[in-house]
């Protein structure tokens, strides 16, 4: 192992509002642990990183970049042959453009939803299936929240219009609008590949089963994204869901790359930097083997 170059580069900070010191612990502590394995492990701010090129002979990429321009660049060490941790395309499929589609045909439990253009209010059967009684929800279509205003809880088509139009004042083109539903706000997390899911905010009354029910949903949303490191909030319902025909008993309703992982980083750390040193070893193995 020794030798091997290790490169980190940290989320960049307009995309970590108000948790730029908890996204960096988490990438940080992986790297750590992966130094402790035998690697040289060069850390970069996101401006930094497109001065590096694959040809510096790196075996491992850590980053939680999620701007286009760092993407394009990590598309470059991918088709080198770099294993990237979160990879390019996984991360850019956490878009809300993307996201919802996505998890849908997946078949994960997940809210209605759909995208719209905030140039102009859609029309009403476009809207007809969302019961605004229940809330819907106003999410700016392409990345997470970035501010307060990023997400809104609407109940009434009228309320849709100003927000609608608030996000194409701050040309933000595309709002997806997300159906409302009832329970309890949990959050998970998760890594491809290896022994670890861990719900925070779970409430005393879930069972073994359905949290079983949700890990699997959780994973199979995060392959059909391509996601390593992933994250995510789900609302459990009262209903357990166990009938033909019920409700699943849960939503996912959103889904992250890479979280900061705040409430388990120790645990998550050494389970990424397993899941990581698993794909460098791949990657080495001598073809037949």
């Amino acid at each position: 192992m020794n030798g091997r170059r290790l490169l980190v580069v940290p989320r960049e900070e307009e995309f970590s509002p108000g948790k730029v010191a908890q996204d960096r612990a988490i990438i940080q502590r992986t790297a750590a642990l992966l130094e402790h394995a035998g690697f040289q492990v060069q850390p970069v701010v996101a401006d930094e990183f497109f001065e590096i090129g694959p040809s510096w002979e790196f075996q491992l990429v850590l980053t939680m970049c999620q701007g286009e321009r760092a993407l394009a660049r990590l598309s470059a060490f991918e088709a080198s042959g770099v294993p990237t941790v979160n990879r390019a395309a996984a991360i850019r499929s956490c878009y809300r453009d993307r996201m919802g589609g996505v998890l849908a045909s997946a078949g994960v439990p997940v809210p209605y939803g759909m995208l719209v253009p905030t140039q102009k209010e859609p029309r009403a059967e476009a809207i007809s299936r969302f019961d605004f009684s229940a809330g819907v929800y106003v999410k700016r279509g392409d990345l997470h929240a970035l501010t307060a205003d990023d997400v809104s809880r609407i109940a009434n088509p009228d309320e849709l219009a100003a927000k609608l139009a608030s996000f194409n004042a701050r040309a933000i083109g595309l709002a997806y609008l997300q159906q409302g539903v009832p329970g309890r706000v949990v959050k998970f997390y998760g890594v491809t590949g290896e022994d670890f899911f861990r719900l925070a905010g779970a409430p005393p009354w879930l069972d073994r089963t359905r949290s079983r029910t949700l890990e699997a949903a959780a994973r199979r949303a995060a392959a059909a994204l391509g996601l390593e490191v992933w994250g995510g909030d789900a609302v459990l319902s009262a209903n357990k869901g166990n009938g033909e025909g019920d409700p699943p008993g849960f939503h996912i309703i959103d889904f992250n790359d890479w979280p900061s992982f705040s409430s388990v980083l120790e645990e998550a750390a050494s389970a990424i930097a397993r899941r990581c040193l698993k794909l460098v070893g791949t990657r080495n193995r001598p073809q037949g083997k």
